[in-house]
């Protein structure tokens, strides 16, 4: 595993700031990674990560963790929440990671280096084992199924299709998209 400092740059980097969500992330990831006993989070593929937040500290548990979007370790959630859960396919077991209520909320006139200098890890989160099964269309490795769109035509991947009248429609032409097309 890097250093705090290792990944406390490495986030600096990939955000390319270190704010205090930065911090509180890389902080987080790594005492998840160290209570489910996962030394180089990085290169663990049974590690799968659920954020609930589109927030700074994302980022940082995906430069800790390396866990992504794209390789489908990283699944978000939105709660609004800084906390995250974190999975170990390999033994079933998930702990969720959150601030603990007394942690106060820091302004951007605090250096959130020396901010939590002085913070354990067991002071700053909470560690709630949890039960979470991971579906097998959720989970890393090739789609679990392709179908096609019987409106739009467009491919579906791992079992994200809508059934309607025996017909397989994508979520955005049975549901409504989240944008508008012009023309045609």
């Amino acid at each position: 595993m890097r250093t705090l400092e290792e990944d406390l740059e490495a986030a600096r980097v990939f955000h390319g700031h270190l704010c205090h969500g930065m911090v509180m992330g890389v902080r987080l990831a790594r005492y998840a990674c160290r209570e489910l006993g996962i030394d180089d989070p990085r290169s663990y593929r049974d590690l799968v990560v659920y954020v609930e937040m589109d927030r700074c500290a994302t980022d940082a548990v995906s430069v800790v963790t390396g866990v992504t979007l794209g390789r489908r370790r990283l699944k978000w959630i939105d709660y609004g929440k800084m906390a995250a859960t974190f999975v170990d396919l390999a033994t079933d077991r998930a702990i969720r990671l959150a601030p603990k209520p007394d942690v106060p909320h820091a302004g951007p006139e605090s250096d959130p280096l020396t901010l939590w200098s002085d913070w354990t890890d067991e002071q700053l989160f909470s560690v709630t084992p949890v039960k979470l099964v991971v579906p097998q269309e959720d989970r890393p490795g090739a789609p679990s199924g392709n179908v096609h769109c019987a409106r739009c035509g467009e491919k579906i991947q791992d079992r994200r299709e809508v059934l309607r009248g025996g017909d397989v429609f994508c979520r955005a032409c049975a549901n409504g998209a989240y944008y508008e097309t012009y023309g045609s």
